[in-house]
């Protein structure tokens, strides 16, 4: 009866031991089992570098392996593979100045495919983004202080996928005065109508007229930042809203006074 009680005391420590061995293996292995991989489309990253386009996606712990397809963006767009592997970035330096590239990404589990992905839109360009980026939302916005340079830029595919620019700009007024702020597209003539629409946060748009300026009106006791967006109007950068196409702006975003209300 003692060597019974002895081997069956053994049987947790050995089942314990098993476990504990498991842990970085075994079991996470078993527990990767219930988790296919979530189809989600890459991020295409345009006009960081010339003449080329980064593809960045999350690593997912159900894949074993990543595929990633492109297509030049026409009516019906042919995809081809261009990268299969274990990596979460490509750098795509296939690419010619000016053109437009829809991606898709596809998740590999031993021998089953998940994907593809919606398609993401890249577009390759000689111009890089300005040294304000990224200033694409409220809480990344541009202190105007000073005159900056920046650019603004708008983009869709033929199946309507969308690479947009939107630039946020904080701007600080004294108490009991009003900030005067100037707009100037390039290769514009003073008084027209520009690409850009300007909204001050909570306020509707409306259409930058170039070179003319916005007043920003503090009529507190207390110095007060002042939120706006300007944004692409999708008309002016796209010739036909029914197709593809695209292009890119430079503007001067000026400071140009502060005086009382």
């Amino acid at each position: 009866m003692k060597i019974h009680k002895v081997q069956l005391g053994l049987i947790p420590l050995v089942f314990g031991s098993v476990m504990f061995s498991c842990s970085g293996g075994l079991l996470e292995d078993m527990s990767r089992v219930l988790h296919d991989p979530v189809i989600e489309a890459p991020a295409a990253v345009s006009f960081e570098n010339e003449d080329s386009i980064e593809l960045v996606w999350e690593k997912d712990e159900g894949a074993d392996e990543y595929l990633l397809y492109r297509a030049p963006d026409t009516a019906v767009p042919v995809y081809e593979r261009i990268y299969r592997g274990k990596e979460c970035t490509y750098k795509d330096t296939n690419v010619t100045s000016g053109n437009r590239y829809l991606y898709t990404l596809t998740k590999v589990r031993g021998t089953k495919l998940f994907g593809p992905s919606d398609a993401v839109l890249g577009v390759d360009s000689g111009v890089v983004l300005d040294n304000l980026e990224n200033n694409n939302t409220k809480e990344k916005a541009s202190l105007l202080e000073w005159d900056l340079q920046a650019n603004l830029y708008y983009y869709q595919s033929y199946g309507d996928e969308k690479l947009v620019d939107y630039d946020w700009y904080r701007v600080t007024v004294p108490p009991r005065r009003k900030a005067l702020v100037v707009i100037t597209q390039d290769n514009l003539a003073a008084g027209a109508s520009s690409w850009i629409t300007y909204a001050l946060e909570s306020m509707p748009p409306f259409t930058v007229i170039n070179g003319s300026g916005i007043e920003i009106s503090n009529t507190t006791y207390n110095e007060k930042p002042f939120f706006f967006r300007l944004s692409p109007k999708q008309a002016d950068f796209v010739n036909d809203l029914t197709k593809g196409g695209g292009s890119f702006i430079s503007y001067t975003l000026s400071l140009s006074q502060i005086t009382g209300l």
